[in-house]
């Protein structure tokens, strides 16, 4: 069989009716990789009314794009989806399939490679190709992140999930076009064996750690509780929001939304300030993608400092309040 091509799995956003981020950011990636093999870059839109998100995806870098629609789609089910994905794949053929890891995008990519009884690697922090490219280096962090392996996978397709923030979304290039097709797949009835009869959607924020511009983060050189207000008051003094290191999190200080790390989650910020932060290997895997790092630390030899763009060592306790003052100043 020859396999060919890369098959991205895209979403749909429940909030705006628009191609998700975490989508993006594979059709980015999938394009790096199709562009160095010389392959094609296939994307599959599966739920219902799916036909806008089609040629959306070819904006973002699609060569091939499929939809899927079936008023019975509209809400991911497993065993339906897994049946759309696994015809998809067997007339398509892909080489590799990247699908986001999600709440939904987890069970679809375990239950598809159970279905085929095929290889898969979990929670991506990054995929290259090899210096041959004559296959897939899958990265992903062990240990509770302190560590990273290499994984390779034997059968095929190659199937992984990344979780968001990994890569940098693709740009809209509306001058792009690209064939679209609809697939009519027939979902048996005893494949319903679930029907959401509600979704309901809790408040967000406007704006989260994973696509804003500015965050400021803080670590354990913040000492304890009592003083996290530093880290929310430069943070309002810069327009950003708050994150944290696991450690934090694991103490409480701070809810375990604001984690940012391998185990957390990855950002890509403008600009990442770390306050007190040392630089553990999992928390630099959820920064590396950051336009610009600061960090600021009084320990010179703070491993963070390798990673950071530009470096200030001194007392946070002294520093952190005079830049929060001078930054008001400012505005």
């Amino acid at each position: 069989m020859d396999y060919k091509n890369i098959l991205v799995v895209i979403d749909k956003n429940k909030s705006n009716g628009e191609i998700t981020n975490l989508s993006r950011e594979l059709l980015a990636k999938a394009r790096e990789m199709a562009d160095e093999l010389g392959e094609k870059v296939i994307s599959l839109a599966i739920g219902n009314n799916m036909k806008d998100i089609a040629k959306e995806a070819v904006f973002y870098g699609s060569d091939k794009s499929i939809y899927v629609d079936d008023e019975l789609l509209e809400d991911y089910t497993t065993i339906p989806y897994t049946r759309v994905l696994d015809e998809i794949i067997d007339k398509y053929m892909p080489m590799a399939v990247l699908i986001g890891a999600n709440t939904d995008g987890r069970d679809l990519g375990g239950r598809i490679c159970a279905r085929r009884q095929i290889g898969l690697v979990a929670d991506c922090s990054d995929i290259e190709l090899t210096e041959d490219k004559k296959d897939i280096k899958w990265i992903r962090p062990t240990f509770d992140g302190k560590l990273f392996s290499d994984i390779r996978i034997s059968s095929f397709p190659k199937i992984g999930t990344v979780a968001s923030g990994v890569f940098k979304g693709a740009k809209k290039d509306e001058s792009r076009d690209a064939e679209i097709i609809k697939e009519n797949i027939t979902l048996p009835e005893e494949d319903i064996l679930t029907i959401v009869k509600e979704f309901i959607k809790y408040p967000q924020k406007e704006k989260s750690l994973s696509n804003c511009d500015i965050i400021v983060s803080g670590g354990m050189g913040i000492g304890e509780k009592e003083n996290w207000h530093l880290i929310e008051e430069l943070a309002d003094a810069v327009h950003g929001l708050v994150g944290a290191t696991k450690p934090v999190c694991d103490m409480g200080w701070v809810p375990v939304e604001d984690q940012i790390g391998s185990t957390g989650v990855r950002v890509a910020p403008k600009l990442y300030i770390a306050v007190g932060i040392s630089g553990a290997i999992q928390h630099i895997a959820g920064i590396k993608k950051s336009d610009i790092i600061i960090a600021i630390n009084n320990d010179p030899e703070a491993p963070i400092f390798k990673h950071a763009h530009y470096g200030l060592v001194g007392d946070l306790f002294e520093v952190v309040p005079m830049l929060t003052k001078k930054i008001k100043e400012l505005n």
